[in-house]
Formats: C-alpha cells, sequence, structure tokens
C-alpha cells in the first residue's frame, strides 16, 4: 500500500529521480529505512562525526574511507553511503569486497554520476527535508518545457519521463493506447470514472488523469503515468504535476478538434476508414476518432437515414444540422456523420443495453423523421471500436429493406427477407398477377392500393385510412368490393395470407 509517512526511505530518493542516474552497489536489505538528513563527508572526522538517520555523500572514493563509512553506517544507524562518480577524470570504484562488506552489514552503498558533489547533496537534503520544494522545482520544470514545446502527446510524455521518471501513456476511454505504453497491469476499471485517481500497482502506483470530456461527463482521452515507490507525498506530486501536463494536452486536443472540425469532410472518410478496419482498428485511427470527439468505448447502437427516393437537394449543411437538432430534441445525444448516400448516427452506453432499448430507440427514430421523406435502419448493440462498424453495418442493411415502414430494426429482417425471396420467385409474381387481376384498372388503381396498404397495416383500418388521407369507411367499402372481386375473405387466415404475398409480388416486380 501507500506509505502515509511524510520521511522518505532511501528506496523512496532512488526511485523518484534525486540521485539522477544513481544505481544501488550493494546493501538493498537496508533501503526501506527512513532519511532524516544528508552529509558531506570528506575525510575521516566527517565520516566519524554522521549520525543516526544520515545518509552520507562522500567527496573522497579511498577504499579504506568508503569502508569506514559503512562500519559507521551499521555501527551508528547511518542510512546510506553514495559515492559521486565524476563524469570525467579518474574514478576508482569500490572492490569487491567492498560490495561484500556493504550486503554483509546490509547498508545501501550507492553509485550516482555528477560534476559536484554539492549539487547533489542539495538535491537530497531539499528532498528530505523540504519536500514541498522539490515538488515545486519539478513543476516549474515541467511548466517550462511544456511552454517551450508543443503539447502534443508525445512530446508531453518525454517531458514527464524526463522529470519525474515515470513511464507515461496517453490513453483512449477504450484502452487503446494511443502515445506511450498501457502500464502492464493496469486495473480495467480505472479509466471508468471521470476524475483523477491514484492507484496501487505492483512495485509502484498509476496516476490516471482526464485530458478531455464531453459534456456528458464521459472522459474521452487519460494521461495515465506508472511510477515506483510507495510514498505519499511522491504520489501526490505525480498527480498534481500530471494534472498541469493534462491541461497542456486538453488545449492541444481542442486545437486538434478545431482544425479536425475545419475539415468536415474527412469525417466520412475517417468513418469509412473505421468501417474498413473491422475487428482490428489501428491505434492513429482510434487516436483521429477520438481528437473527432467520437467515443468508442462502451456499447454502440448505430443508426442509418437514407432518402426513400432519390432527393438530390437533401444532402446540404442544413439538412444534416436539422437532422442532428431532431435527435438532440429526442433525446438521442451521439455521432453524426453524413455520407454520399444517407446519416450515420450512433449512440453509446456505458454497459450493454437492455432488448427494450431497440422498440424506444425505433419508436424515437420514427418521431424524428416524421413526414419527411427519409427511411431509417437501426443496429444490434456492439461494444469496442470495432462494434461501430458492426452495428452500423446492421443499419445499413435494415434501412434497404424498410418497404411501406418508416424504421426497421436488424431484429425484424428475417421476417421480411423471407416474404422478399417469395415475393420475387417468378412462379408466385405469376399467380399473383392472376390472382389479383380483377382489381387491375379498378377505381385508377386506388382499390388494389387501398388492399395493400389495408394488409401491410394488420388489417387495422383506421391505420390505413391515415396513411390513405381517406375517411375510415371509405377504407372498409373498398375492401369490402375487393373481397367481392376476388372471392376471397380477409377473415380467412390462409386467404388473407395469400393476398397478402400475391399484393408485395406485384408491387415488387412493378418497382
Amino acid at each position: 500500500m501507500i506509505d502515509d509517512a511524510d520521511s522518505l526511505t532511501v528506496r523512496d530518493l532512488l526511485e523518484m529521480g534525486v540521485l539522477g542516474d544513481a544505481c544501488l552497489l550493494a546493501g538493498e536489505r537496508g533501503v526501506g529505512t527512513e532519511v532524516a538528513d544528508v552529509r558531506l563527508a570528506a575525510d575521516m572526522t566527517a565520516v566519524e562525526a554522521c549520525s543516526a538517520g544520515d545518509l552520507v555523500i562522500l567527496t573522497g572514493h579511498q577504499p579504506y574511507l568508503v569502508e569506514l563509512a559503512l562500519r559507521r553506517a551499521y555501527s551508528a544507524d547511518v542510512r546510506a553511503v553514495v559515492l559521486v562518480r565524476p563524469p570525467t577524470g579518474a574514478y576508482q570504484p569500490p572492490s569487491a569486497a567492498t560490495v561484500s562488506f556493504a550486503n554483509r552489514l546490509g547498508v545501501p552503498l550507492l553509485q550516482t554520476t555528477a560534476d559536484d558533489p554539492l549539487l547533489v547533496a542539495d538535491s537530497l537534503r531539499t528532498a528530505v527535508r523540504r519536500p514541498e520544494v522539490t515538488a515545486a522545482r519539478l513543476l516549474n520544470a515541467v511548466t517550462a518545457r511544456l511552454g517551450r514545446s508543443k503539447p502534443d502527446p508525445r512530446s508531453v510524455i518525454t517531458i514527464l519521463s524526463g522529470e519525474l521518471h515515470v513511464t507515461c501513456a496517453v490513453i483512449s476511454a477504450d484502452g487503446t493506447a494511443i502515445e506511450g505504453v498501457s502500464p502492464p497491469g493496469l486495473p480495467p476499471d480505472l479509466l471508468t470514472g471521470s476524475v483523477a485517481v491514484t492507484v496501487e500497482m505492483t512495485g509502484g502506483f498509476a496516476v490516471a488523469v482526464p485530458v478531455e470530456t464531453d459534456r456528458t461527463g464521459h472522459v474521452h482521452l487519460w494521461l495515465v503515468s506508472h511510477a515506483r515507490g510507495r510514498n505519499k507525498r511522491w504520489a501526490e506530486t505525480v498527480l498534481q504535476i500530471s494534472q498541469v501536463a493534462s491541461w497542456a494536452l486538453g488545449n492541444w486536443v481542442a486545437a486538434e478538434r478545431l482544425e479536425t472540425e475545419r475539415r468536415a469532410r474527412s469525417r466520412g472518410s475517417l468513418l469509412s476508414e473505421l468501417l474498413a478496419s473491422g475487428d482490428d482498428v489501428p491505434p492513429q485511427l482510434v487516436q483521429q476518432a477520438v481528437l473527432a470527439g467520437w467515443r468508442l468505448d462502451g456499447w454502440h447502437t448505430g443508426v442509418y437515414a437514407m432518402p426513400n427516393a432519390p432527393t438530390p437537394d437533401l444532402f446540404d449543411t442544413a439538412s444534416t444540422e436539422r437532422l442532428r437538432v431532431e435527435l438532440s430534441r429526442r433525446g438521442l445525444h451521439g455521432q453524426l456523420v453524413e455520407g454520399a448516400e444517407g446519416w450515420s448516427f450512433w449512440i453509446t452506453n456505458d454497459a450493454e443495453p437492455p432488448q427494450s432499448q431497440h422498440r424506444e430507440l425505433t419508436a424515437k427514430i420514427a418521431r424524428v423523421l416524421g413526414s419527411c421523406a427519409l427511411v431509417a435502419g437501426i443496429g444490434r448493440p456492439h461494444p469496442g471500436a470495432a462494434g461501430v462498424g458492426r452495428t452500423l453495418a446492421e443499419a445499413r442493411e435494415a434501412a434497404a429493406m424498410t418497404g411501406s415502414a418508416k424504421v426497421v430494426h436488424v431484429d425484424e429482417l428475417g421476417v421480411r427477407r423471407l416474404l422478399s425471396m417469395a415475393a420475387e420467385t417468378p412462379a408466385l409474381v405469376e399467380q399473383a398477377a392472376r390472382l389479383l387481376e380483377p382489381l387491375t384498372g379498378v377505381e385508377d388503381g386506388q382499390l388494389l392500393r387501398t388492399l395493400a396498404i389495408y394488409l401491410d397495416e394488420e388489417s387495422v383500418t383506421s391505420s390505413a385510412a391515415a396513411r390513405l388521407k381517406v375517411h375510415r369507411n371509405t377504407v372498409a367499402q373498398r375492401i369490402n368490393r375487393a373481397e367481392q372481386l376476388l372471392g376471397v375473405s380477409l377473415l380467412n387466415p390462409d386467404e388473407r395470407l395469400a393476398v397478402h404475398l400475391a399484393c408485395r409480388a406485384v408491387r415488387a416486380s412493378d418497382e
């Protein structure tokens, strides 16, 4: 668990990167001890003056001085001994015997490279005595570097990794790493919330900060940092600096989205690429979709709307905006993309929606389309980035088979396919024409049209009258006359089915 103690241990100092490229040469058994102060020692007198809780930085590297410092550490509870190796010039590393001696005593023996041991001591003493100053210095360094560079995902990750010695990634809500590498073992529920969070992980902790959130509070993009260590103060520092970096990333997202909106036509090609990717959506395509404001995680339900007859002037900016407004008025908030032949639209739920949703959605879409010259198909819910393509493909298939209906769900296509196949059979078409011949030309074809619509409306006189825009008594009279001319009774299920199939077959052959 993350340690609530204010004091830093030798391990914390190593993992925070305060010692630069320091490495542990020996004494791993003692890295969990807390450091109270930092001392410089250049000779025997200075070493002898070190007391319990001190971390000793040796400015001399004579073997006897290193061994003396280790003995002092063991007897006086000094926490660790640090050797500073100059970048150039002569340097005598500790012998194998000295390393073995440090291991036996359990005293951490560390080595770092620096031009000036005083600078090492200053960084360590500030981290131990004034951790808030260290945090402020890191924040200033990160902010300055962010100000000097374009805060895109790659540069932000480079800056945080260099200054905080953490592993970073920019991750979409569906778990795709757009930039960087997602930490192994990242809890799956870490990206389901909407606020910054710190969680324990193997060998350290992870900080997840939201970068971009939509108006519903759902987070599209996260900045995730994986740090070593268990110190609470260090976890808070990483969180605070990550939040600053996330604001810079948020500005980048806004700028990129503005540019994407200026290229509105690219949304259609972006959707085409997404549909063509199938089950394997590449990370760069996920990034483009996120920048376009598209949510790819969760369960998607697609809708495809298209004209029920050729309408050249239907596809313009105003029509798309009107459709968007009508969808919003019905509480349908999702992505609407204009294509060459129609509009693709999908809504997203956090979890798999219940079976009843498709009936509610069908009714809402029917009200949205109203009396306009559009029909629509609805797909089943599918999860993830690949699910967008699946549900929209089903929606397009359903839209192409609406027939006399305004909106059709893909689950309703089974019966419609069967009727369509039957209606296209040559023998059935011939027999249908023979059966309905007594109605041909009667009342300018109104008798046959009334019969077909009446049967499509499940023999409900009022519904047929509404579609035909006539009085219900007129429908009843026409149906009675049609029964007489055909010599059938529509109260008989078999005869009703036969006449209905005949009407569909004749209509299909005419089309």
